[in-house]
C-alpha cells in the first residue's frame, strides 16, 4: 500500500515437458503478460483514514507534494484545473509559490512549475549556498577567510546583473533561513559576541534589520517556534506565552497566551494558527492577534503549516470532521476575517493489508488504518475468474466485535477451515492462555473460542480442514503437533509427529524412512490408508490436497517432488538450493521467491510453469502476502500497493468429493431446530439433494435439497421431506448427490445407513 510504488507487472511462463517425470527448473525463463493464463481478477484496497504519505513543501497557484515513503515521485498540482508537472530536480534546493531552484556547479536554474519556464542564474566562486528565492533575486551565502558569513542578493533575469550585498546589523558567525517569501527572509543566526538572534532581511532594500529580543526567545533554537507570516512573525519559547512582531514595523510586538504548548505557528492576516505539541493534538486552531477566544480551523494537520505566496497557510489536514485528507488552506480576509477551503485534492492513503484467509472461493484479509477491521470478499468457483469489488462481511473491533482483530489475524497469522469459518491463535482475554479464535465468515457472523491447554507456547497453524486444525508449537520446551476439534472445543488425544498434513478428516503422517505415508481417521483413531510416495525417504516436509501430495526429503528441497493418487503419477521438482516457502493446491504449487510467487500447473502430469508475479509484500510471507485456496480454488496475494489479486488455475480440478461428515445413527425429528447432520465438501457445490430410501418398502423420498454450497451442507430437520410430510419412522440409506460449482467431474453421490425417529408417524408405512 504504497503510492509511490506501481505494482510489478505479472510475468508468465509455460515449459513443455515430456514424460510424467520431465523436471522444471524453478529459474525457467518466463514470458511477461498482464493476466495470468487462467484469469486474473484484483480488488483495490479501501481508502483509509491516515494520513497520506505526502509532504506539503510549497504553495502558490499549485502545491508542491513529495512522497515520504521513497521520496519519489515529486509533483506540483495546479490548484486550479488539478494537472500536474513532475519537476526534473525534486523538491529543489530552495522553493517560492510555483518556482523550484536547483543549485549546480557553475549556477542556478529555476524553473516555473505553472508557466513551464527556466531561467538560469550563474554563481560567482565562492557564492555556493543558496539560500531563498524572490521574484526578482536571489539570496546566496559565502563564507569569508575570517569565518563570518555575507549575504547577497542576485538579479534574476529582469534585474541581470544587479546584484547587491546585503547590509547586516552584526556578523553571522552561524545562521540558518527560518522562514522566506517574496518580501524577505527570516534568519536566524549568532553575532559576533555568540548572542542568539533573529533578523528579517528586506528584499527591497538589501538590509537585514534585528528583531527586539524578547522572553520569548530562547538561547537554544532547539526550544523555540518560530513562524514568518505576510504581516506577523511569530515567537514562542517553551509554553504558551508567543510574541507577534511587526513585519512592517519591527518595534511593534503584541503578546498572546495560547491554550497549548504550541508545536508550530503561523501567523495568516490578523490571526495565529497553531497547534499543540503531543501527537494527538494536532488539531489547528487560530487566535485574534488583538486578543480574544480562539475558534478551530482544522481536524488536523500532518507535516508543516507552510506561508503561501498569496500570505495563506496550507496544510495536509482533514476538515470538518471529516476523515478525508486535502490540501486545505486559511484565508486572512478583509475585516479580520477568516476563510478556510479545499485548495488541492490528495490520493487517499489505502488501508493496510495483511493476513489473508481463502477457502472455498471466500477470501478474508486484515485491514489496518486507525484502527483494525476484517472484509470478507467473494470470489467466482465457476467461469471466468472474478472477485467482489465491495465486500460480502465486514467486523469491526470500533463496532463492538472485541475478537475481530484477533481471529482476523492481528495475533497469529489467520486460516480458512473450508466451512465458512477462519481461525487464529491468540492469548485468551482473562487467562492469557492460549486460545484459538473462531469466527463465521458472515455478516453478523458468530465467535466461539477454544481455550488450549498450558504449558502450549510459539503455537501457530499447520492447516484447517473443516471443523479440525493442525498446530505446530511447544509443550513445555518442546516442539510438537496437536489436533483440535473446534466444535468439540477439545484437543485430541493424538500425538501426531512431524511431518504431518491435514485433509478432511484424515491426518497424514510419515510411516517408516521409506516414503510411505498413512491417513489417520480423526474419527476412530485408526489408519484407514497407506501411500507409497516413490520418494526412498522419510519426508521433510509433507502437504496433502485430496489426492495430490508434496514433500521433500531436506531442508533444502532434495527429493522435491509431487505425487498424484488417482493416476500414479510422480512429478520431480527441482527448486533452489535453499528450499523457499511452497503451498500446495488442487493440482498445482505456488512457490515464493525472494521477490514473487511462482505457480506450477501439475494437473497434466508435468510441471509446468504456468504464472509469475513480479511482487508481493515480501516481508508479509504465507497468509500473511499470500495463500492459496486448498480447496479446489485459486492463488490469492497482495501486492505493493496491497491491492489483492486472485489468480485462476488452467485445467479441470479434481472431483467433488465428502472429506468429513457428522452424521448420527439415528435422525431425530423430535430435535427439530438443530443441526442434524452434516457434510464438508472438496469444494464448492452448484446444488444438492438429499434422498431417504425406506429399507422396508422401497420407496424413495426427496429430504432436502439446496442451491450453492461452499464447503459445507448442513442438514437441519424436523422429520418432514420436501413437500412438508412427515417422513416414516424406519431404517433407511440416505444418499446425498451433489454437484460441482466449477462443472469439473461428475457428479458426487455418498451414501450410508440411517434410523429415523420422532416423526409421528409409524414404520411399514406405504407412503413415505
Amino acid at each position: 500500500m504504497r503510492l509511490s510504488r506501481a505494482v510489478g507487472a505479472a510475468v508468465l511462463a509455460l515449459a513443455t515437458c515430456a514424460g510424467a517425470s520431465a523436471v522444471v527448473t524453478a529459474d525457467a525463463a518466463a514470458t511477461p503478460t498482464s493476466q495470468a493464463p487462467g484469469g486474473e481478477a484484483t480488488t483495490a484496497a479501501p481508502p483509509g483514514t491516515w494520513p497520506p504519505e505526502l509532504a506539503l513543501h510549497a504553495a502558490g497557484t499549485g502545491v508542491l507534494l513529495r512522497n515520504t515513503y521513497s521520496g519519489e515521485p515529486t509533483y506540483w498540482q495546479s490548484t486550479t484545473d488539478g494537472h500536474q508537472v513532475t519537476p526534473d530536480c525534486g523538491i529543489g534546493d530552495v522553493r517560492l509559490g510555483d518556482e523550484v531552484a536547483c543549485q549546480g556547479p557553475t549556477g542556478l536554474k529555476i524553473r516555473d512549475l505553472a508557466s513551464g519556464s527556466i531561467e538560469s542564474v550563474a554563481l560567482k566562486q565562492g557564492q555556493a549556498s543558496l539560500q531563498a528565492l524572490s521574484p526578482a533575486q536571489v539570496l546566496v551565502a559565502s563564507a569569508g577567510a575570517d569565518g563570518r558569513y555575507s549575504l547577497r542578493l542576485l538579479g534574476r533575469a529582469a534585474q541581470a546583473g544587479k546584484d547587491v550585498t546585503v547590509t547586516l546589523p552584526d556578523g553571522l558567525n552561524s545562521f540558518f533561513i527560518a522562514g522566506s517569501d517574496a518580501r524577505g527572509a527570516l534568519v536566524d543566526y549568532w553575532d559576533d559576541q555568540r548572542v542568539h538572534r533573529l533578523g528579517l532581511v528586506d528584499y527591497a532594500t538589501a538590509t537585514m534589520k534585528r528583531l527586539p529580543r524578547t522572553s520569548t526567545l530562547s538561547e537554544n533554537p532547539a526550544d523555540y517556534r518560530i513562524g514568518l507570516g505576510a504581516r506577523w512573525i511569530a515567537v514562542a519559547d517553551d509554553g504558551h506565552a508567543v510574541t507577534l512582531v511587526s513585519r512592517d514595523d519591527l518595534a511593534v510586538t503584541r503578546a498572546l497566551t495560547l491554550d497549548v504548548d504550541p508545536a508550530e505557528m503561523l501567523p495568516v492576516g490578523d490571526w495565529l494558527l497553531a497547534h499543540g505539541r503531543g501527537s494527538g493534538d494536532r488539531a489547528v486552531k487560530a487566535y485574534p492577534v488583538t486578543g480574544g477566544a480562539s475558534r478551530p480551523v482544522l481536524d488536523g494537520v500532518d507535516g508543516k503549516l507552510l506561508l503561501g505566496t498569496d500570505g495563506s497557510a496550507y496544510a495536509l489536514s482533514t476538515l470538518g470532521g471529516s476523515p478525508r485528507w486535502a490540501v486545505n488552506q486559511v484565508l486572512g480576509e478583509d475585516r479580520g476575517a477568516l476563510r478556510v477551503r479545499e485548495a488541492a485534492a490528495v490520493p487517499a492513503r489505502p488501508a493496510n493489508r495483511s493476513s489473508l484467509a481463502f477457502a472455498q472461493g471466500d477470501l478474508s484479509s486484515l485491514h489496518t488504518d486507525l484502527g483494525a477491521y476484517v472484509l470478507g470478499y467473494r470470489t467466482s468457483v465457476r467461469g471466468p475468474v472474478s472477485v467482489s469489488q465491495t465486500p460480502q462481511w465486514r467486523c469491526d473491533d470500533s463496532a463492538g466485535d472485541r475478537y475481530c482483530s484477533k481471529v482476523g489475524g492481528a495475533a497469529g497469522a489467520p486460516v480458512a477451515t473450508g466451512d465458512g469459518r477462519i481461525v487464529a491463535i491468540g492469548a485468551g482475554e482473562t487467562t492469557g492462555a492460549l486460545t484459538v479464535y473462531v469466527r463465521e465468515t458472515r455478516p453478523g457472523g458468530a465467535y466461539r473460542t477454544v481455550p488450549l491447554a498450558y504449558g502450549m507456547h510459539d503455537h501457530y497453524i499447520l492447516g484447517a480442514s473443516g471443523r479440525y486444525l493442525l498446530l505446530r508449537g511447544k509443550e513445555n520446551g518442546t516442539e510438537r503437533l496437536w489436533v483440535v476439534d473446534i466444535d468439540a472445543g477439545r484437543t485430541l488425544d493424538l500425538k501426531p509427529a512431524a511431518p504431518a498434513s491435514l485433509w478432511g478428516a484424515e491426518l497424514w503422517q510419515p510411516e517408516g524412512d521409506k516414503g510411505v505415508v498413512t491417513a489417520t481417521d480423526l474419527r476412530t483413531g485408526k489408519v484407514t490408508r497407506r501411500v507409497d510416495l516413490g520418494s526412498g525417504c522419510r519426508p521433510y516436509e509433507l502437504q496433502v490436497n485430496g489426492g495430490w501430495f508434496y514433500s521433500t526429503c531436506s531442508a533444502q528441497g532434495a527429493g522435491a517432488v509431487a505425487y498424484h493418487l488417482p493416476s500414479g503419477k510422480r512429478i520431480p521438482l527441482s527448486f533452489a538450493e535453499e528450499l523457499p516457502a511452497v503451498q500446495l493446491g488442487d493440482g498445482y504449487l505456488v512457490q515464493q521467491r525472494d521477490q514473487g510467487l511462482t505457480l506450477y500447473n501439475l494437473r497434466s502430469g508435468t510441471a509446468v510453469k504456468e504464472h509469475e508475479t513480479a511482487q508481493y509484500p515480501s516481508p508479509t510471507g504465507y497468509r500473511r502476502g499470500w495463500v492459496v485456496d486448498a480447496f479446489g480454488g485459486r492463488l490469492a496475494y497482495l501486492d505493493r500497493e496491497d491491492a489483492l489479486h486472485v489468480v485462476g488455475v488452467t485445467g479441470a480440478t479434481s472431483p467433488i468429493a465428502v472429506i468429513d461428515q457428522d452424521l448420527p445413527t439415528t435422525l431425530d425429528a423430535r430435535s427439530a431446530g438443530g443441526r442434524q447432520a452434516r457434510w464438508w465438501l472438496s469444494k464448492p457445490a452448484a446444488s444438492w439433494n438429499l434422498v431417504l430410501r425406506n429399507k422396508a418398502t422401497g420407496l424413495s423420498t426427496l429430504v432436502r435439497s439446496g442451491g450453492e454450497a461452499r464447503g459445507v451442507i448442513d442438514l437441519t430437520w424436523d422429520g418432514k421431506d420436501q413437500a412438508g410430510r412427515a417422513v416414516s419412522n424406519g431404517t433407511y440409506e440416505w444418499t446425498l448427490t451433489v454437484v460441482p460449482a466449477d462443472g469439473h467431474g461428475s457428479r458426487l453421490k455418498a451414501t450410508g445407513p440411517v434410523k429415523v425417529a420422532g416423526t409421528g408417524r409409524p414404520g411399514g408405512s406405504r407412503r413415505p
